[in-house]
């Protein structure tokens, strides 16, 4: 959803072009089965927007964190120990970029396998192997601190249990909704949308655990918030410019879930049975208040994203969001005149 042309993005093109080779290695040294099937998607998965973010983020976040010395720091010895100190802060936002492109790859597999009901399961094995992958860099750099691992658990286990609530609301048409009450869908909480990403934090805790930190000290805290807040907003921006389609492959998501109640609140259906994707989008064209409310949403978000990590005056993590907000100001306007648009085809 984001551009890639920032300068928090630009700055970062060699380090994410180094992180992108090494994942095709990875991917190269699987058996030739695996190599046959992830082969192909390589282009689509490396040029995504969000496979920048989630690598280079090791990198907008290590410049937030002062390194303790190490164990027998003197100035007497600061060369010894430095050229022991092993990985540097470098090293180690690389093999966690890495670690967090393949794990994100893993989860995009995963995510479109279960939004297209399975039609490719010869990716499974891939996502599986992915994941592997990431954890085994993981391992390298965190071997035996029960407190990331603890962590990486609880994060994955938030995450698989959000995307297994949502599979709850798959439908075949939208008349199997019948007899439910829209107020207790609950894919307007957003706490479920910010579950749904919870592993995008993990990089974070990595970090704060490699430098002896706590992830509850204050700046853990703040980034955790952040990207909570962040994950929110960009979720309902693609929400809203893909409800139309997400209903036609038999999902709710948040700005449809939104519609749903909407029209019951108004009256304008007394009941999920009456409800169809032409009538929906009828609906959604002339209810300016319900739009404006969404997007209400969405800002507000991105704006607390905004103020948790203001304090600490980060440019790239700053600009990463004030990105994401001029990009749901661009597609609120575009969705506000095609409305507008289309009103005026079917208005006398």
């Amino acid at each position: 959803m984001a551009s890639e042309h920032g300068d928090h993005f630009t700055a970062f093109a060699t380090e994410y072009d180094a992180i992108l080779a090494q994942a095709r290695d990875t991917v190269a040294g699987f058996p030739s089965l695996l190599q046959a099937v992830a082969e192909p998607l390589l282009p689509e998965l490396g040029g995504g927007s969000f496979s920048r973010i989630v690598a280079l983020l090791p990198y907008w976040v290590a410049d937030l964190l002062d390194p303790p010395e190490p164990a027998g720091f003197t100035s007497a010895n600061a060369e010894q120990v430095a050229s022991t100190s092993s990985p540097s802060r470098l090293d180690e936002a690389e093999t966690l970029g890495l670690a967090t492109l393949l794990g994100w790859w893993s989860y995009l597999i995963q995510d479109g396998l279960l939004d297209r009901n399975l039609d490719r399961p010869e990716l499974l094995p891939l996502a599986m192997a992915l994941h592997m992958a990431a954890v085994r860099l993981l391992e390298g750099l965190l071997p035996g601190d029960h407190a990331f691992w603890d962590a990486f658990e609880a994060l994955s286990l938030t995450a698989a249990e959000a995307h297994c609530w949502e599979q709850g609301w798959r439908f075949g048409t939208l008349t199997d909704l019948d007899g439910l009450d829209p107020k207790t869908f609950g894919l307007d909480d957003l706490d479920r949308l910010a579950e749904r990403s919870a592993l995008l934090q993990l990089a974070v805790v990595a970090q704060l655990r490699l430098r002896g930190y706590d992830q509850d000290r204050p700046l853990g805290r703040a980034l955790a918030e952040m990207l909570r807040h962040y994950a929110i907003a960009r979720q309902i921006g693609d929400d809203l410019a893909d409800w139309v389609d997400d209903l036609q492959d038999g999902r709710l998501n948040y700005a449809s879930a939104r519609i749903v109640q909407r029209m019951v609140e108004t009256g304008a259906v007394q009941a999920c049975a009456e409800l169809n994707v032409e009538r929906m989008v009828g609906y959604f064209l002339y209810d300016d208040d319900l739009l404006s409310g969404i997007q209400r949403v969405a800002l507000a978000s991105c704006r607390r994203a905004a103020r948790s990590i203001a304090p600490y005056g980060s440019a790239h993590l700053e600009a990463l969001v004030g990105e994401l907000e001029g990009t749901l100001a661009r597609g609120y306007e575009t969705t506000v005149e095609g409305r507008r648009r289309l009103r005026a085809v079917f208005t006398p």
